[in-house]
């Protein structure tokens, strides 16, 4: 959502063609670079990993044999030298971001938390990853980024301030960036708030019992979102162990937590019924008041007709 946005404020995002196009799951498109996307799976591959399975936190980007990649990517960076601000959106970008440091000093980083469940319940959907790997993923992806971007060069917003005040959160991003300020107005009214489908708060990670470092992180970032200046840098680092058994990646109740998100999502739908059948009760019961409204009118025409016809008879006579 964000990265549309930013484009309809001006943003420079590449040519169409090369662009992710739209899927069924997503009809406004991912707005995704082809080009820098096959450049991170590129390096992650490169590194043993991919974008499930993040390369380790010490991994060495300077490495020599990266150098092809580089030149890959400085190639694709000058397809980018005749426009005026410019950018790219992939989440691997979290995990190669110090790859990119390199090729472009002084880079900016613009980061848009979610809900970890939220994340992990989309990651669900479109992968089929399970909830404990998508909020392992989420805590690795957050946290790497915090480490690796510095307090000047970075800006935290949140998916929620959207929904809030979408202007005015553009409009802090877009002085970040360097974007005018012309066309934030119109770009925010994108934002279609009955869209959202899903909504998890801090109480719902806690009930699904998320390992504490997630949502230690979490907060962190939230504050920092919210209160940027005053909160900058509090993200504490927390020493990331991997284990190829699932149940190793995320302490707490796995089982729970399988069991909770589904629920919550039940419990939306659910609620949305509901309010479906209110309303549409709502409507039936205005139609029929509107029926016998219009019924009464119509037999009162017709006596008004036949009182007419009587004095029209009499006057014939």
């Amino acid at each position: 959502m964000l990265t549309r946005l930013l484009h309809a404020c001006g943003l420079y995002l590449g040519p169409e063609s090369a662009l992710m196009p739209p899927q069924a799951d997503n009809p406004e498109g991912f707005w995704e670079h082809l080009g820098f996307v096959a450049v991170n799976d590129e390096l992650l591959n490169a590194l043993g990993g991919a974008w499930d399975l993040p390369p380790k936190a010490d991994e060495n980007f300077t490495d020599p044999q990266l150098d092809p990649l580089r030149m890959k990517a400085r190639l694709l960076i000058e397809g980018f030298n005749s426009a005026g601000v410019w950018g790219w959106k992939d989440p691997r970008n979290s995990l190669t971001l110090p790859f990119w440091h390199d090729v472009l000093p002084g880079l900016k980083t613009l980061i848009i938390v979610r809900n970890p469940l939220e994340a992990a319940h989309s990651m669900r959907e479109r992968n089929g990853t399970s909830y404990s790997l998508g909020l392992r993923l989420w805590e690795i992806y957050n946290r790497r980024l915090i480490e690796t971007a510095n307090e000047q060069d970075r800006l935290v917003t949140h998916y929620d301030l959207f929904f809030v005040n979408a202007e005015t959160e553009l409009l802090r991003i877009a002085h970040f960036i360097g974007l005018p300020d012309a066309q934030v107005a119109s770009a925010a009214a994108l934002v279609k708030k009955r869209r959202r489908h899903t909504h998890f708060t801090l109480e719902h990670l806690i009930d699904a019992r998320v390992a504490p470092e997630v949502i230690d992180l979490y907060r962190a970032l939230i504050s920092e979102a919210w209160a940027p200046e005053r909160n900058k840098g509090k993200v504490a680092k927390s020493p990331e162990t991997g284990s190829a058994d699932e149940a190793d990646l995320l302490p707490g109740s796995v089982s729970r937590l399988n069991a909770f998100v589904p629920e919550r999502i039940a419990q939306i739908e659910h609620l949305y019924q509901e309010l479906l059948a209110q309303a549409e009760a709502r409507h039936k019961s205005q139609v029929e008041e509107l029926s016998a409204h219009v019924e009464h009118m119509n037999e009162l025409l017709r006596e008004k007709s036949v009182t007419l016809s009587e004095s029209e008879a009499r006057a014939d006579e």
